[in-house]
């Protein structure tokens, strides 16, 4: 049986897909492009680009693919090459796409990504034993 920390960390990649796939759609959807827009370009740095939006949720959706398959085998198999491999993809993306939100002022994804940070940070502390058992 699953933990709750584990059975957590294995929505996390389905709920990327979702949301990548969503943001994709939003590129077909010009009803929610303002919306998206105001969350985006809060700052003048930022060109808004209903295509760029578009882009980016293929990116968000495969990366929730990857994640789910290395969480997926984590639980299955624990070890520590699997756990650092989850790890090493917080390390890779939170820093990286933070910096880019705080340099074009978008801060509301830099606190998303904070938030982000911190959860899956305290699940994969909860699921370490698993993997040096």
């Amino acid at each position: 049986m699953k933990t709750i920390p584990a059975r957590i960390l294995s929505y996390v990649g389905p709920a990327h897909i979702v949301a990548g796939l969503l943001v994709f759609m939003a590129g077909f959807v010009p009803a929610v492009q303002p919306t998206l827009e105001s969350l985006i370009s809060a700052s003048g740095d930022v060109a808004w680009s209903p295509f760029f939006l578009a882009v980016l949720g293929p990116t968000i959706a495969s990366w929730g693919v990857l994640f789910t398959v290395v969480v997926s085998q984590f639980l299955s198999e624990p070890s520590p090459r699997l756990w650092r491999a989850m790890v090493w993809s917080v390390l890779v993306w939170a820093p990286l796409d933070t910096a880019l939100c705080l340099r074009f002022g978008v801060y509301s994804g830099a606190i998303l990504n904070g938030a982000v940070v911190v959860v899956l940070t305290m699940l994969l502390l909860n699921v370490k034993k698993m993997a040096y058992r």
